[in-house]
């Protein structure tokens, strides 16, 4: 099984290499335009068409190097297919990361150093490696990207590497996601601190405050807030996403909901609800959380999100009325009562094994969430009711 994951490296090129990245980025843009271009005035989206179409005349007009016309077109139909899948507008990009093939980039762990073909030639790049990086040093690396964000440079690189495949254990965990407990597992697991929510909120908070002030230096410090805010929402999905993967065992298997389109599907009222709904990272959780299981051996599986948190898992009766609040579940036919995201981590894994009968098996009493320590703490399930 080949595991992919995309690490982003830090380098630091001589002010004569930034020049020409500079250059060679602005030549990309036309590039990416011109098939964009092409591709939306014929309304094709074939890679193949669009390179007939536009290498030539890109190759004459343009000092990139080929492979990097190519990969610019490459670059152009992803992102009309993403435009046409999303019914968006014509895709544009003033200055575009710059992608990389096998065939105009090199990267040598050994000596640290990255070989890029721009325009004017091969640069060679030395680098650093962080104690992230390390994890993956020695991987093979596929493809790399090329961006700038604010006075730095950047370089992504997708590595991969082959794992053994695991032996199946047969035993299935269900996670329900969620905005106020961002993890509850079928185990008893409650996963999260409460402190993070204080600490977003107290950001948040913050910049509405510079946002009234309306000055320059108030305009400069909401810009390095929303940066810090995004990094910490990065790190404590890394934090969840790898406690979760730590509460089973290689040959598990996490089940998760597919929340594809949730956004569009759930009505919140404005304000913090609805801020909150659209903050909500929960796609970037499960992809932590599938790249992390991957390499620790456990499988990973999606279900459908309907209903499961308002079936009953001790009669199965299916009612909107049985979740009356969050976090209170009470079955209106049969009585049975618990922690509603409790209830719905049962119900993704009995979805998965294929139990959704009245015959459910439901694990015993449960207490309260921990969320406060970020320690694991597991619940003993009762052979049933």
């Amino acid at each position: 099984m080949i595991v992919r994951r995309t690490i982003r490296i830090k380098i630091r090129p001589t002010p004569e290499q930034e020049a020409r990245f500079l250059e060679t980025r602005r030549q990309y843009a036309v590039a990416f335009g011109a098939v964009v271009d092409a591709g939306w005035e014929r309304r094709r989206i074939n890679g193949v068409d669009l390179h007939k179409a536009t290498y030539r005349d890109l190759r004459t007009r343009l000092d990139l190097p080929s492979q990097l016309v190519i990969t610019a077109r490459s670059k152009a139909v992803e992102a009309m297919r993403a435009a046409k899948a999303l019914k968006g507008g014509k895709p544009s990009s003033s200055s575009p990361s710059i992608c990389f093939d096998a065939r105009c980039w090199r990267m040598d762990w050994g000596s640290c150093v990255a070989r890029l073909t721009v325009i004017g030639g091969r640069v060679e790049l030395p680098f650093n490696i962080d104690s992230y990086t390390a994890h993956f040093w020695g991987f093979q690396t596929t493809t790399a990207e090329l961006l700038k964000r604010g006075a730095r440079w950047y370089l992504h690189v997708v590595t991969e590497v082959e794992v053994d495949e695991p032996k199946v254990t047969g035993r299935v965990v269900g996670v329900d996601r969620g905005i106020r407990r961002p993890a509850v597992t079928s185990d008893g697991l409650f996963l999260g601190d409460r402190r993070w929510k204080d600490i977003e909120d107290r950001r948040l908070a913050l910049r509405r405050r510079l946002q009234a002030k309306g000055t320059r230096s108030a305009h400069r410090h909401v810009k390095r807030l929303g940066h810090a805010l995004a990094r910490f929402r990065r790190d404590c999905d890394h934090v969840l996403s790898r406690r979760l993967v730590e509460s089973v065992e290689p040959g598990d298997t996490l089940v998760f909901e597919d929340l594809t389109h949730i956004r569009s599907r759930v009505r919140t009222r404005h304000g913090a609800p609805r801020r909150r709904l659209h903050a909500w990272s929960f796609a970037r959780l499960g992809s932590y959380a599938g790249y992390k299981a991957a390499l620790g051996g456990i499988f990973v599986a999606h279900e459908d999100p309907r209903d499961t948190s308002r079936r009953c898992p001790r009669c199965g009766h299916i009612d909107k009325a049985n979740r009356a609040d969050q976090s209170h579940f009470r079955c209106v036919r049969c009585g049975f009562a618990r922690n509603a995201d409790l209830v719905a981590g049962w119900n993704i894994r009995d979805r998965h094994e294929g139990l959704w009968t009245p015959a459910s098996r439901v694990p015993g009493p449960v207490n309260g969430p921990n969320v406060g320590t970020g320690v694991f703490h597991r619940l003993p399930a009762s052979p049933g009711l």
